[in-house]
């Protein structure tokens, strides 16, 4: 299933972002796949340091509309700011020891493309 969902977010998930000065990516940031809530990126900067949690929910068309049909929380690992991208990790859940690799890029003033890239 995490396969699944690594390749949904590649084909179609963009977030509201707004700018790429560390203080404008915290927040809530939320994607959409078929019209259904798909990713849910939260960033906080405490202490200095760049923290966050992503929520994957996979979507699924059976019975002929989208749905949700399963819900993930991981919390960020390595999160990290590079110009106008914001790269991180999460652990694979079902106890798997891999992570997936994450990116999000700024595509204008106010969205971003996130890509798993594994």
């Amino acid at each position: 299933m995490q396969e699944t969902l690594c390749a949904l977010l590649v084909a179609a998930t963009t977030v509201a972002i707004q700018s790429s000065s560390p203080s404008d990516w915290i927040g809530v940031w939320q994607g959409e796949l078929d019209g259904q809530p798909s990713i849910v990126l939260t960033l906080a900067m405490d202490e200095g340091t760049l923290q966050g949690t992503l929520v994957l929910n996979g979507i699924n068309n059976n019975g002929g509309s989208p749905h949700i049909a399963v819900h993930e929380a991981h919390v960020l690992l390595h999160p990290s700011l590079h110009g106008s991208s914001l790269s991180f990790a999460v652990k694979r859940q079902r106890g798997s020891g891999t992570t997936m690799d994450f990116s999000a890029k700024q595509t204008s003033n106010h969205s971003a493309k996130i890509h798993c890239l594994n």
